[in-house]
């Protein structure tokens, strides 16, 4: 079994954390800064997805 990289797993813990921020800005209505923090997530997690592959 293969184990993950400590980077990695560092990584999708930050983009899940931007993802909490972004969703409690967002039900508290900024909505501003939850996009931004939302699609800073969602560009992050993309670009780790596209490395692995």
């Amino acid at each position: 079994m293969e184990t993950v990289p400590t980077r990695i797993a560092v990584q999708v813990a930050c983009v899940a954390a931007l993802v909490s921020v972004g969703t409690m800005l967002l039900l508290v209505g900024a909505y501003g800064s939850g996009s931004l923090c939302l699609f800073g997530a969602v560009f992050w997690f993309w670009r780790l997805y596209r490395d692995a592959v």
